[in-house]
């Protein structure tokens, strides 16, 4: 056959459309099916060999679900979990209240460049100046320029909201980092929810059902404690709680109505008891307030069902079936990028340095975005939130290129969490997009083995040269800090006693003047580890100065209260 020039043509165009729609191909039912039926043979043992109950895998491709529970809601294994068990997602409520305040946005109700003060006049934290710069959107963009974590050892220490705040004034700027930068917070994500509440004169659980789960038919959704859902005791405390609130909004007449028609109509829901590491087993963890000091932070809890939902509206842009949960450019917003995160250390795990190119990671408003690759082939522009404090662990991602999207939450996690959720959904990723193989549940174990033998080194450098104590009673006394107020450690037949006010704790001898305890004696959140009370003495050999290693915001140093 000769060919022609217009022949020559012809074919080197149908050959580039070829090219060009496999290069675009958008992954294939069979294809995500298959992934998914490896996650199904591969999760199961992952969970055994990380000591986690159970779980739930939520995979959507745009109008389809699939949604696989795995193993129990408890240790002791009484109750399987089922797609409609509860789980608090944690820090996966952030993306939640993001989208809050977009539909909030969309009503006209706030904007999001306004100051914070134009809705709060008594808004305040850190200092004055700061306080009438900050916006709506500053809020929740993790771009205060405070360290990572700022204020959390308040939270964790059972220190109150007002506490916090009031210890921000202490707090130092990392400089040039406000709205530049990115350092992860809890506190000011948590302060949106006060804001919201004043512009509208409505409780955040209400704000969250009426302008999001309600429109996604998310029934078994809640922004409110667990154990309000899951106990009719637990039910009535929550009433109780609001009765105050609804009697203004209803009078009293209809606020006792709705209070008895609460109670007999209420059925409680399945949900998960969340779970520790603890030694070299697993702990349960009794339900408590924790996740909801600062629920617009760490407080809604999803079953797989609506986790699957809240996934499918991300894939559509906002909407959810007929209904526009934010509008498109409100979407666009909130998935825009606000910091930078290249100050994120290639050895952080949670951002594997072999899936997360630095250069394209960013944090929006409520959700981070980044390209997932292969050693820096073949990227995915991804979308997702991780969750992991108390119990419970959440992750979720989507590649809308490829209108795909994954979750996965545990019923274990701890301030220094599993990321076996994470690493799941990481798996899932790498067999849809055919990446190098990589065995995420060993990389789960090497990194628990990895933070352990640092632990181990570093109680090996205390006990390098033994020392004795001092006598007991030289300990005594009161010791104080402008930002976490009074320490008092005390002497019971011969045994220091620590205590903050809150919660109390007998101290272990180490060496010298070195004391230790385990976090979950004196702390509210559990993380595993001990923590450490260390005693300087000054020339005299007398100790008017210590520090406590979970209370260590700038360095602390608590000096002992003259009398």
């Amino acid at each position: 056959m000769k060919i022609t020039f217009r022949t020559f043509a012809t074919l080197s165009l149908a050959f580039s459309i070829l090219f060009i729609s496999e290069v675009n191909a958008v992954l294939t039912e069979q294809q995500i099916e298959s992934a998914r039926k490896q996650m199904v043979s591969v999760i199961p043992n992952g969970l055994k060999k990380c000591k986690i109950p159970g779980g739930v895998l939520v995979v959507v491709k745009h109008d389809k679900i699939y949604i696989t529970p795995f193993g129990y809601t408890d240790a002791n294994k009484k109750t399987t979990i089922t797609s409609d068990t509860l789980f608090p997602i944690s820090s996966g409520s952030k993306n939640v209240t993001a989208f809050l305040v977009g539909a909030l946005v969309d009503a006209g109700k706030l904007s999001w460049e306004n100051k914070v003060r134009k809705y709060d006049k008594d808004f305040f934290i850190h200092s004055e100046e700061f306080s009438k710069e900050l916006t709506i959107k500053d809020l929740i963009s993790h771009c205060s320029g405070f360290k990572h974590f700022a204020g959390d050892s308040l939270w964790a220490g059972g220190y109150s909201k007002q506490q916090t705040i009031n210890a921000f004034e202490y707090f130092k700027q990392i400089p040039g980092d406000f709205r530049k930068y990115y350092g992860y917070q809890n506190v000011f994500f948590g302060l949106i929810k006060t804001v919201l509440e004043k512009v509208t004169g409505e409780k955040y659980e209400d704000l969250v059902r009426k302008y999001l789960f309600n429109k996604m038919d998310m029934k078994n959704a809640s922004a409110i404690r667990l154990g309000y859902e899951t106990s009719r005791w637990g039910h009535i405390k929550y009433l109780s709680s609001r009765f105050n609130y609804d009697k203004k909004r209803l009078g009293l007449w209809g606020a006792l109505i709705n209070y008895v028609k609460e109670i007999f109509t209420f059925k409680p829901k399945a949900g998960v008891t969340g779970h520790a590491y603890y030694k070299d087993g697993i702990v349960e963890l009794p339900e408590v307030g924790y996740f909801h000091i600062y629920p617009a932070t760490s407080g809604i809890a999803f079953s797989a069902t609506e986790f699957a939902k809240w996934i499918q509206m991300l894939l559509s842009k906002g909407k959810y079936g007929n209904n526009t949960v934010v509008a498109q450019e409100t979407f666009k917003k909130i998935t825009t990028p606000v910091v930078n995160m290249k100050k994120i250390k290639p050895t952080d795990d949670t951002f594997t340095i072999d899936r997360f190119p630095r250069e394209d990671l960013h944090y929006g408003i409520g959700t981070f975005i980044a390209k997932y690759a292969d050693n820096g082939k073949n990227p995915k522009n991804i979308l997702f939130h991780m969750g992991g404090t108390y119990g419970a662990a959440s992750y979720f991602v989507i590649c809308p290129e490829e209108d795909i999207g994954v979750g996965m939450i545990i019923n274990l996690g701890g301030t220094s969490h599993t990321l076996f959720a994470e690493y799941m959904c990481n798996y899932f990723m790498d067999l849809c997009f055919g990446y190098s193989k990589k065995d995420w549940v060993q990389a789960e174990i090497d990194r628990q083995q990895k933070y352990k033998q640092i632990v181990s080194k570093n109680i090996a450098t205390l006990l390098e040269y033994s020392t004795p104590m001092a006598s007991s009673q030289k300990y005594e006394g009161t010791f104080e800090s402008d930002i976490y107020g009074e320490l008092t450690f005390s002497n019971k037949n011969g045994k220091i006693i620590l205590s903050n006010g809150i919660k109390s704790v007998e101290l272990t001898h180490v060496n010298g003047n070195i004391f230790s305890f385990h976090d979950k004696e004196l702390l509210i959140n559990f993380s595993n580890v001990d923590e450490y009370v260390v005693f300087y003495p000054d020339a005299n050999g007398d100790f008017n100065t210590c520090r406590v290693t979970c209370f260590g915001e700038e360095n602390t140093i608590f000096k002992r209260k003259e009398k």
